[in-house]
């Protein structure tokens, strides 16, 4: 299992990075960024640094399209994301969240969120005006209630809810509600009404 896991989560961080390089645009770190002019700055890596907050550093990059915050420590997440208004893809997977960050309900350029792997078990109501939202991960995360703004969510074309036990109930409910989305499910149990 832990084999799997590994061949996963490799998958998905290279996925992660032909991403940004299929857009020609260089994935900076912080120390890289920070050298550089803050204008040409459009993809930055924080991944593995076992941060507890997000480095303030990241509100000057004002162009930013790509933030890598996985594999961390934060809980939370600073207002200031959401005046990056550029900002397209977020990664938060494997940290420490255990309530679902409200600013990125806030950044209304999102359209890939990465949040895997994390203790939130709720989205709330505000995850509808994410109007530009694409792609959603929440694989491994404890998703037990989706509020009626998700289902509403005009551009949605992927969702991945993974590694979480839901009914056949629930199953159904998601497909119908969600037909044109392509829908990421393990098997259904009886573990959940």
């Amino acid at each position: 299992m832990m084999k799997l896991l590994y061949v996963i989560s490799f998958l998905l961080s290279t996925t992660i990075n032909c991403f940004a390089q299929k857009l020609d645009v260089k994935t900076y770190s912080l120390e890289q960024a920070l050298a550089a002019n803050s204008d040409t700055i459009y993809a930055l890596d924080l991944s593995h640094l076992k941060l507890d907050t997000v480095p303030a550093e990241i509100a000057k990059f004002t162009r930013l399209n790509y933030l890598d915050l996985s594999k961390n420590k934060l809980s939370k997440l600073p207002d200031f994301l959401a005046d990056l208004e550029y900002l397209k893809t977020v990664n938060i997977s494997k940290n420490k969240f255990d309530v679902f960050p409200l600013v990125l309900t806030r950044i209304d350029s999102l359209t890939v969120l990465l949040a895997n792997r994390n203790q939130f078990d709720r989205l709330p109501e505000s995850i509808g005006y994410c109007k530009n939202l694409e792609v959603v991960d929440f694989w491994e995360t404890p998703i037990m209630s989706i509020p009626e703004s998700f289902y509403a969510l005009p551009k949605l074309k992927t969702i991945d809810l993974q590694g979480i036990k839901y009914s056949p109930t629930f199953h159904k409910k998601l497909k119908e509600r969600l037909p044109n989305v392509e829908i990421k499910l393990d098997p259904p149990c009886d573990c959940m009404e």
